[in-house]
């Protein structure tokens, strides 16, 4: 990708005889690019989202190659903090949520206001279907 700011699949290619992994984007891991902030922009809310790679290495008699691959989808939360700066913006923190641990099953489940857990449950299916890393 050319800084796309938005998650592109993997790829797996061969070459002698070894299988490659090829990742063009990992999208934004902390950015306010979100539905909020981009206006009128097209499929706006991709940008909210990233992924995480845990890749295992091993090298062996001189070669090296990845044992495994796995994505772990992620989403930007954007909190208010009720204050406003100088010129009237105001202010928010932001949060970097692993998926997993956001959706039915993971260990922070329950913890979120039915909106946004709406948001993390589309963002973490639509990333799971769209990344289809299989290793």
């Amino acid at each position: 990708g050319g800084h796309p700011h938005v998650v592109e699949p993997a790829e797996i290619i061969e070459k002698d005889g070894q299988r490659k992994l090829i990742i063009y984007s990992m999208g934004n891991f902390l950015s306010n690019q979100r539905i909020e902030s981009m206006d009128d922009t097209p499929n706006s809310q991709w940008t909210e989202r990233g992924v995480l790679m845990d890749i295992r290495i091993q090298k062996e008699n001189g070669q090296t190659s990845i044992q495994t691959a796995q994505a772990h989808p992620t989403w930007v939360n954007r909190i208010s903090q009720g204050t406003y700066s100088l010129d009237g913006y105001e202010r928010f923190s932001y949060q970097t949520y692993v998926l997993e641990d956001w959706v039915a099953g993971g260990r922070y489940y329950g913890q979120l206001d039915l909106d946004t857990q709406a948001r993390v449950d589309t963002a973490y299916q639509e990333m799971k279907d769209f990344v289809n890393l299989v290793w």
